[in-house]
């Protein structure tokens, strides 16, 4: 499903807060592995989708904390402030538009518009990217 269908019913509603999860392990940066978005007391997931490179965004409980041994472990917590989705915490979300893969691409992504910013997110190369405003360039997704 588009993340504008899964997010429709969010339209309108204030971003209540926003967490992320991270995996940390030692002597690595850590790694961005999904994030929440809670409205109203329904959290959205965004995760890296299934199907090759289609951003999935899910209602779904947040996540917590989790050691996966030698590979290091997840840990959820408040988004930060350099966390791109920290800026639009309090903000009322506008418009969700999809964001896809060159002219005819898949659904990979979504530019999410808040009252005076705007999130955007995709899947790209099966890893999840996320910006205020536009992604990178090297990042291949446009709106239709």
């Amino acid at each position: 499903m588009l993340p504008s269908h899964v997010l429709a019913s969010a339209v309108g509603m204030r971003l209540d807060r926003a967490d992320v999860q991270w995996h940390v392990s030692p002597g690595q940066d850590d790694s961005l592995m999904r994030f929440w978005l809670t409205f109203g007391g329904v959290s959205y997931g965004f995760h890296v989708g299934a199907e090759d490179e289609i951003l999935d965004v899910i209602v779904e409980d947040r996540g917590t904390d989790a050691d996966m041994g030698i590979y290091g472990r997840l840990e959820v917590r408040s988004a930060a402030a350099a966390d791109p989705a920290a800026a639009a915490v309090g903000q009322r979300l506008v418009v969700v538009h999809d964001l896809y893969a060159g002219y005819l691409g898949k659904p990979i992504g979504a530019r999410l518009s808040f009252e005076h910013v705007d999130l955007s997110v995709a899947d790209w190369e099966d890893e999840l990217h996320w910006a205020v405003g536009d992604l990178p360039p090297a990042v291949g997704v446009r709106q239709r």
